[in-house]
């Protein structure tokens, strides 16, 4: 048996490494879990990307390829879609898949992972508080009801300013909060995220994970393990909260969806509205895109009716 296998963050030039598998390890051996490794002259920590057997691969020098030593971590780290979305990362963008393996691993979580600090078996669900009175206007209402009764996944919701469209969000993240549903609201910069972040924060309490660039990269693993044991039903983040570990997320609203910030201009690059919409297509949740100035591409995907357009055109009176 024989598998292939990525780095988390390390750059190379190949896509991928061949690892033979001893014959005590082979019945233990499983796509995504994390092996030990030798490779140059120390010992790491890989993680399996597919298992091929002799006859799968041609052209096979055996003589050159090594052992692996250990199964080191038998947790697989990432759900279906996010396993299909790794993937799809690392075609659709053109970047080898040890770079897609960075979005999904935070740097503090791998060496937790190394250290075998990490365990995934403490899940539970939270009850909700919910302190927070919504009355909407008639126009408010309409957007919500529209929003809500759209048998179309994704929508571009085109709410103007002072239209109060954070009222809509709330109303609709305590729709998923009562299913115990996940809910993330993605928003790009720190000033938005500080005003609209802190009325959600004060809207659900303890039930939020407000994440930007004050957070420790400690904090980032604590969350990341909150989130994946859904302890945390709200997440509020830029554009790297797309690659966390729900295990139950219903609701992806982005913010501000023309903003440029949306759009990484490190390796690996990828714009986060594509990539939402992938998630949306693998995991069946609702997507809703917001803007008073939206893309041309989003209009456009609205006016082709691959997104409901849910208007917003008045000020809250």
């Amino acid at each position: 048996m024989y598998i292939l296998i990525s780095p988390f963050f390390k750059s190379f030039n190949d896509t991928w490494l061949t690892y033979h598998v001893p014959s005590f390890l082979k019945w233990n051996i499983k796509k995504w879990i994390i092996v030990e490794i030798p490779f140059k002259d120390k010992i790491e920590y890989w993680i399996i990307l597919n298992i091929l057997w002799a006859e799968d691969i041609t052209d096979l020098n055996e003589s050159k390829i090594k052992s692996i030593i250990n199964i080191h971590n038998e947790n697989r780290f990432l759900s279906k879609y996010r396993k299909t979305l790794l993937k799809w990362i690392a075609k659709y963008y053109f970047t080898p898949i040890h770079n897609s393996n960075s979005l999904f691993f935070p740097k503090n979580l791998v060496d937790k992972i190394k250290k075998n600090k990490i365990d995934l078996t403490n899940t539970r669900d939270l009850q909700y508080n919910f302190d927070h009175k919504i009355t909407f206007s008639e126009d408010q209402d309409k957007a919500y009801k529209k929003i809500k009764k759209s048998k179309n996944n994704k929508i571009l919701f085109h709410g103007i300013t002072w239209s109060w469209k954070t009222e809509i969000y709330i109303k609709l993240i305590k729709d998923n909060l009562e299913q115990q549903k996940q809910s993330l609201l993605m928003i790009p910069e720190i000033i938005l995220t500080n005003q609209i972040a802190e009325k959600i924060k004060n809207t659900f309490w303890n039930d939020v994970i407000i994440i930007n660039s004050t957070v420790t990269n400690a904090t980032k693993t604590k969350y990341w393990l909150d989130i994946n044991a859904n302890k945390a039903k709200i997440v509020i983040w830029t554009r790297s909260a797309l690659f966390y570990p729900y295990n139950n997320l219903w609701l992806i609203i982005i913010d501000e969806e023309h903003d440029n910030s949306y759009i990484s201009d490190q390796a690996p690059r990828y714009n986060t509205i594509e990539v939402a919409e992938k998630i949306t297509e693998l995991n069946c949740n609702r997507l809703i895109l917001a803007s008073w100035t939206p893309r041309v591409e989003s209009m456009y995907k609205a006016l082709k009716k691959e997104f409901d357009l849910v208007s917003l055109l008045k000020k809250y009176s």
